[in-house]
């Protein structure tokens, strides 16, 4: 496949695999998806009008509407300044060109002029492209913020309280005896002792349970708002050149593939 001074590329390819297969490694060798067309037969007009408004001679856009007529994917790919690059990779994937001409199979009934016939050529039939959107979601993760600790501290405090006691005291009475005599001779210093006794009161401690304190968590539910920003994608609907599109209701805005 030759390059040329143009800023795009076009290859031919046998079968729409092949042509997915270029698409997949241009976008992975850093060819975006506005760099890329791509014509498949699905009924409708041929392409020579919109290969003719890229600016190629008619001779070569007959050739290439010619393949299209014939079921073969027609490539575009606006390069820019890496015409090489994109061309090795259509090449590589079974692809050929105008100077090429190799796989070519196409009669010459093919190239029948097809100007003025409305064209496809920046459609792809059967393909699905997906819009996506950023939506928030809420992490939780637990955290400490603080502790709760429950001690003792030993405080002091003076009690009193009376307590009954009993004690001994003498009594001593006198009576008048009754006179008779007594066998019991009179001694010198009898002494009679009558001991006497109290009760005195001692203090001793008991630690007694006086009360019970619990110390745990329960769970309390709360809410917060969270927000930030996000961001999504819309379909934006790209034609070339007076093109009627049906059925959409995207916001619509012309492109030039030799402007991109």
């Amino acid at each position: 496949m030759t390059t040329t001074n143009r800023s795009f590329v076009v290859g031919v390819f046998q079968d729409e695999a092949q042509a997915q297969q270029a698409m997949n490694d241009l976008m992975s060798a850093g060819f975006s998806k506005d760099q890329i067309r791509y014509s498949v037969r699905k009924g409708g007009s041929g392409i020579t009008n919109s290969l003719e408004n890229l600016g190629l001679p008619e001779d070569e856009a007959t050739f290439y509407n010619g393949e299209f007529e014939s079921g073969r994917t027609v490539v575009v790919v606006n390069t820019r300044d890496r015409q090489q690059e994109a061309s090795q990779i259509l090449s590589r994937d079974g692809g050929y060109d105008y100077a090429s001409r190799s796989g070519q199979t196409t009669g010459t009934s093919s190239y029948a002029n097809t100007a003025g016939q409305a064209t496809d050529y920046n459609t792809q039939a059967g393909q699905n492209v997906q819009l996506r959107e950023e939506q928030l979601r809420a992490n939780k993760q637990s955290v400490e913020t603080g502790a709760v600790g429950l001690r003792k501290d030993v405080v002091s405090e003076q009690q009193s309280f009376d307590v009954p006691v009993n004690r001994e005291e003498v009594v001593i009475e006198r009576h008048a005896a009754s006179g008779q005599p007594s066998d019991t001779p009179i001694g010198e210093g009898e002494t009679y002792r009558v001991p006497v006794r109290e009760e005195q009161v001692t203090v001793d401690k008991q630690p007694v349970v006086r009360e019970e304190v619990s110390l745990g968590k329960r769970q309390v539910q709360d809410s917060q708002r969270v927000s930030d920003t996000v961001h999504r994608e819309e379909a934006r609907v790209e034609h070339q050149g007076d093109v009627n599109v049906q059925g959409d209701d995207t916001d619509i805005r012309d492109s030039n593939i030799n402007n991109q």
